[in-house]
């Protein structure tokens, strides 16, 4: 029984009557139709590509790639790109698909403003809205002794009824 090579890491052996197709995955070229053989090469670095490069067709295999990295840590061989690396990037690739409502979804309320500034956060509220609450003597704070006066002068004004 020999082997008979059909190309870079494919080979046929007959065996039986039947012709066997014999794949080595470290013999396998290195490219995106290859990479779901990749996953399976026992090779950190061709593992790590087969994971960037594989679509999946369908959502419900992410399983299948977490037990094949499991084995990998059962088994010893080092994999410099993690899992949790591989989850962050498909997560990271999943965000830009979502609208910015499914985007928000989940969050807190201070999880939505953790970052603005004071400037970006009053943003288009109108000065009664801004003020709307606060106590007589909140308002009036950080105002100057002539503004004071303005103000004492148009209350006197208003009350002698003047307008």
């Amino acid at each position: 029984m020999a082997l008979e090579p059909v190309k870079p890491g494919v080979y046929r052996l007959p065996v039986v009557g039947r012709m066997i197709t014999l794949i080595v995955l470290r013999e396998e070229e290195i490219c995106p139709r290859n990479a779901l053989w990749s996953l399976f090469s026992f090779e950190a670095a061709r593992v790590a590509l087969g994971a960037e490069s594989y679509r999946w067709r369908q959502d419900d295999h992410l399983p299948i790639l977490e037990t094949i990295y499991q084995r990998y840590c059962q088994t010893g061989i080092p994999m410099s790109y993690t899992f949790e690396d591989f989850l962050h990037d498909y997560a990271l690739e999943m965000l830009e698909r979502l609208t910015p409502e499914e985007r928000l979804r989940g969050l807190s309320p201070e999880e939505l403003l953790r970052g603005l500034s004071p400037e970006e956060l009053l943003r288009g509220l109108s000065p009664e809205e801004l003020l709307r609450g606060l106590p007589l003597e909140e308002r009036l704070r950080g105002l100057s002794d002539a503004e004071l006066d303005r103000i004492e002068a148009l209350l006197a004004h208003r009350k002698s009824g003047q307008h």
